[in-house]
């Protein structure tokens, strides 16, 4: 069993939601959106900080929005594997096919307002510098300044907002969401960034869906090879 994270059980009003979601940004989780430094699109000399869409569970836009039976069935299958986690979390199945639904609404209202995979390869279009004052009327609701102090940017004066209309979307749903929906979205999001660490239980259902229904894979690799994986990616690469 997986109690819940206190600090999102804690969460009584907005400001602790935009606290908590700053706290998990600082653990590498992927909750409402992408935040850190990358080269300026025009000026390679230069480091900038870039916000850009994110929040999802599955890989982008087209698993939520996309027809065909496939899509369908993956979707069917995402909201089998949210519930299936929640239980082994300690919830009661129902309880937890609510909690999935929930967690579906709220990425499925994310992944509307995302760009395509084809969209995001298009430097120009997803390079929006702007300024604080131009941030604050793009989403009134949100404090930047706020969070970046909660996760320990240093102060700049402009953002590349990477996807416009995603952040308008997000600021509206983090407005007009009920605070508990959002909770159940941040706990799932801290279940599933913490599942191939934790008991078997969790990491075979995690398998399950992400290595064979997603990615088609049909073994899961031996515990010794995963540790090795996972901390030559935590290790990055050397510096010289």
């Amino acid at each position: 069993m997986l109690p819940i994270s206190p600090p999102i059980e804690a969460i009584q009003d907005r400001k602790g939601l935009d606290s908590e979601v700053a706290r998990l940004h600082r653990q590498d989780n992927n909750v409402a959106f992408g935040f850190g430094a990358t080269p300026d699109f025009k000026n390679s000399s230069q480091m900038i900080a870039m916000a850009h869409q994110g929040g999802l569970g599955m890989p982008d836009r087209d698993y939520y929005l996309r027809d065909d039976e496939k899509s369908k069935q993956l979707r069917e299958g995402y909201l089998q594997h949210i519930a299936k986690m929640f239980e082994l979390s300690g919830d009661a199945p129902d309880k937890a096919a609510a909690e999935a639904s929930t967690v579906m609404a709220l990425e499925t209202s994310l992944a509307k307002a995302s760009r395509t995979r084809v969209e995001l390869r298009d430097p120009e279009k997803n390079y929006n510098k702007m300024t604080l004052a131009e941030l604050k009327k793009l989403t009134p609701d949100w404090s930047w300044e706020g969070y970046m102090q909660a996760v320990g940017s240093p102060s700049v004066g402009e953002i590349n907002i990477g996807q416009p209309d995603f952040f308008k979307e997000l600021d509206h749903q983090l407005a007009a969401t009920p605070l508990a929906d959002w909770k159940v979205y941040l706990r799932w999001h801290v279940i599933h960034n913490a599942a191939p660490a934790l008991s078997e239980a969790f990491v075979q259902e995690n398998f399950n869906f992400y290595g064979k229904q997603l990615s088609g894979t049909t073994e899961l690799q031996p515990r010794w090879k995963r540790c090795a994986q996972s901390t030559n990616q935590d290790l990055g690469e050397g510096a010289w």
